[in-house]
């Protein structure tokens, strides 16, 4: 796939999609959650940007993608359905 089909826009302030309730990831949307992983991570490295949320993008899903180093050794980490705790 190239690289201009993997990014996806990123929603602002004030859209109101970022003031929803996020739900939880079930097994039924990992399809889907599988497809859009690469997509967040691709919009988030071409941002420049550390972390992307999925209603950054316009899914109302509890997902996170973050890599806290990019200019280093890359080491992307997806969060499905995180807490803080």
């Amino acid at each position: 796939m190239s690289e201009q089909k993997l990014l996806l826009p990123i929603l602002i302030v004030p859209d109101p999609l970022l003031r929803k309730v996020c739900r939880a990831v079930t097994p039924d949307d990992m399809k889907r959650v599988k497809t859009l992983i690469p997509q967040m991570f691709a919009t988030m490295y071409k941002a420049p940007g550390i972390g992307l949320a999925a209603p950054q993008v316009g899914a109302l899903l509890r997902l996170v993608v973050i890599d806290l180093a990019p200019e280093k050794v890359p080491t992307p980490i997806a969060l499905i359905n995180p807490e803080v705790i």
